[in-house]
């Protein structure tokens, strides 16, 4: 991902896996979103419409303890 998308949530279509393809086409972006319950309306807003499985995934350092 670009450095431009860090600290935000992405929501990720899933391939259909039954046609053998490279892992790079396994997802693909649709929606970038500040927060999560952004990403949530965005994939559901996107499962409206069609019936490809989405993620959400957190694109950002991840955080840690002391």
């Amino acid at each position: 991902m670009d450095p431009v998308h860090q600290d935000c949530f992405v929501v990720f279509v899933r391939a259909d896996q039954g046609h053998g393809e490279g892992p790079e086409r396994a997802e693909w972006p649709v929606a970038v979103c500040a927060t999560y319950a952004d990403a949530r309306r965005a994939r559901q807003r996107w499962n409206a419409h069609f019936a490809d499985p989405c993620v959400i995934r957190f694109v950002g350092p991840a955080g840690g303890g002391d």
